[in-house]
């Protein structure tokens, strides 16, 4: 590592400096459009006509995509100054959100769907590894705790300005007018984003450092991440359920107020979420995780077994806390696994399991609606769970020689 980029680690003694506020402010922004756009995919693709198998796909698809762009994303990260591929995210992501807009197919939806999946390649790849750069080693599952309260406040808040922006739509004209309004709403959103982007402090990489990280192939995927990847995957399919297909349980179940439920999620999440990065810090991540998957299991059993609001609204705060509990010690454990310069490339490795798991959770949730309901949909999501905790348990002892082995280099 050059002299530069150590003085530069050491320098950053407080998760509070001014790259971490930027990227937290830009991660919030864009979430805000994001969660505003994705609870109302399922029921955008049925308003086009897509059958149940396609609507899941569809859902799913912009995760296919983002895994499979994966082998470029993650190595530009690593070479290219972060805050010029951020701002170009952002400006995929608008583009997407016009076509959107601008044309009403399932085929237009799918191409811009496409598009919105490189997008997102490249952006959470990109906005992780700048969130743990500027965050001191010692504080790390803190800060990125604390990183994602924008996501969980934007949980909160953004399905409920989707089901109004909706309703104007409706009430102005129809329901496709609605649809057009989240989507531009959305669009708006990444265009904020850009400004606390454009006052991010550009890489000190020198060709020196850059060089240091080998050749285009070696920054992909880390072996060292993987099984974080593999935990998150799993994580993440039993996740993408609730914000898929909650809307359309409500329905089903005939819930009023359905909405409701992703604001309790995220108020806990936005409590569980930097608790749990604390508590990381100070007792050790087993001792958080494995209570929180159990947590996260009850979640499932609880809301699939539910016919009235209360119950759901039960499951949703045990899913958060549960979910927090799991997801941010998770990733902060993987980014400590690699040297600074390569954290890019732990970061594109664990989003690749992310990806994963949010491509096929939809589509099983899709396969098991069409042979079942959503209750029973819901319950089978302790299956994954389970895996995820299996899965934890032989990771862990592979992470303690992984820290062993940095510490005495």
């Amino acid at each position: 590592m050059s002299t530069e980029l150590k003085s530069n680690a050491n320098e950053i003694t407080t998760i509070w400096n001014r790259n971490f506020i930027c990227v937290m402010v830009a991660n919030t922004l864009m979430c805000f459009g994001h969660f505003t756009v994705n609870p109302h995919v399922a029921s955008y693709t049925k308003f086009l006509g897509a059958s149940d198998q396609l609507t899941g796909f569809l859902a799913g698809m912009f995760f296919g995509v983002a895994f499979a762009i994966r082998p470029i994303s993650g190595p530009m990260v690593t070479k290219m100054d972060k805050r010029t591929l951020l701002l170009l995210t952002f400006l995929c992501g608008f583009v997407a959100m016009l076509g959107y807009a601008i044309f009403d197919s399932v085929a237009a939806f799918a191409a811009f769907r496409f598009l919105n999946g490189v997008q997102y390649s490249f952006l959470g790849t990109v906005i992780m590894t700048l969130a743990s750069d500027n965050l001191p080693r010692e504080k790390m599952a803190s800060g990125m705790g604390i990183y994602t309260i924008g996501a969980a406040m934007a949980t909160a808040v953004s399905p409920s300005i989707g089901g109004a922006l909706l309703n104007i739509g409706v009430s102005i004209r129809d329901e496709k007018l609605g649809f057009n309004i989240i989507f531009l709403y959305s669009a708006v959103m990444l265009l904020l984003a850009m400004i606390p982007a454009v006052i991010l402090r550009p890489d000190k990489k020198s060709k020196e450092d850059v060089a240091s990280t080998g050749a285009w192939y070696k920054n992909i995927i880390t072996v060292h991440a993987i099984p974080f990847a593999i935990v998150l995957l799993m994580i993440q399919m039993a996740y993408s359920l609730y914000n898929t297909y909650m809307i359309e349980f409500g329905k089903e179940q005939g819930i009023a107020s359905i909405s409701v439920f992703f604001t309790v999620l995220a108020v806990a999440l936005a409590v569980s979420r930097p608790m749990s990065g604390i508590l990381t810090d100070r007792l050790g991540a087993h001792k958080v995780i494995f209570p929180g998957m159990v947590i996260f299991a009850m979640s499932f059993i609880i809301v699939g077994s539910g016919s009235a609001l209360w119950m759901v609204l039960v499951g949703a705060a045990l899913a958060a806390l549960g979910f927090g509990a799991s997801q941010a010690p998770l990733i902060a454990m993987s980014m400590q696994t690699v040297e600074p310069l390569k954290r890019g490339v732990a970061s594109n490795t664990i989003y690749m399991g992310i990806d994963l798991g949010l491509f096929f959770g939809p589509l099983f949730g899709g396969f098991v609606y069409g042979a079942f309901n959503y209750a029973t949909m819901y319950r089978t999501a302790v299956v994954p769970i389970g895996l995820s905790i299996i899965g934890f348990a032989i990771t862990l002892p592979i992470y303690r020689k992984r820290q062993a082995e940095l510490e005495n280099r």
